[in-house]
């Protein structure tokens, strides 16, 4: 148990690093469409922090949750690891995806007037194409966090089963879409803040005893 405690402890920094390093993206960007200078070095440390952090925030974070799915749902753990594993490698891509397409901006002192997401749906392309692929890897993630809770027997607590990042998203979308603050910060960084929410949640049910797992690593193959 406490193995996979300190992966879900290590992922939780990851993911408020990350964050960190959308924010810092965001700062930027959202400088540049105010008319604002911003600078090249903030940017720099923005875009570093995503890349470096996403694939520890993603892949610590799902392989601890395949842990403690394993014992009640073989398979479904195995689909939990290995889409997480894809999360971990599409993450830091968009990021740096993002992070680029910004410095070229900072270069050349153009940037679209609209809110970030609005500003990738119009682009178009790569980075759109990207986006809609995690977020179908984020779906079927959600779905398969859904339904260790709701099937018997119960890997994880049902209302933990609900409180899945794709749910979260969407709250999180939808609260930042009635302000253009919010559209500016709060919705293009729904994913890690959802993310970061469910990590924390799956966090206080290890350390509260509401989720169980094996101490010993064979005991978790063994068991269907």
């Amino acid at each position: 148990m406490k193995d996979t405690r300190n992966l879900v402890v290590i992922c939780i920094i990851a993911t408020v690093l990350a964050i960190c390093g959308d924010y810092l993206l965001l700062l930027v960007v959202n400088s540049l469409r105010a008319g604002h200078p911003s600078s090249m070095s903030i940017l720099t440390a923005g875009g570093l922090l995503g890349c470096l952090s996403l694939p520890l925030a993603y892949g610590f974070g799902f392989s601890a949750l395949a842990r403690i799915v394993r014992p009640a749902a073989k398979i479904t753990a195995e689909m939990i690891l290995y889409f997480g594993i894809g999360g971990a490698i599409l993450g830091p891509i968009i990021h740096w995806m993002t992070w680029m397409t910004i410095r070229s901006a900072l270069n050349l002192g153009t940037i679209s007037s609209s809110p970030p997401m609005d500003a990738i749906v119009e682009q178009g392309g790569a980075p759109l194409l990207v986006w809609i692929t995690a977020g179908v890897l984020l779906l079927i993630l959600s779905i398969l966090i859904a339904l260790s809770g709701i099937r018997q027997p119960r890997a994880i607590p049902l209302w933990l089963a609900l409180f899945n990042p794709i749910i979260l998203n969407v709250l999180i979308s939808i609260l930042g879409s009635f302000s253009d603050v919010g559209r500016s910060y709060l919705v293009p960084m729904a994913s890690n803040l959802a993310h970061l929410s469910f990590f924390l949640a799956l966090f206080w049910c290890l350390r509260t005893g509401k989720v169980q797992q094996p101490e010993n690593p064979e005991a978790v193959q063994t068991v269907s």
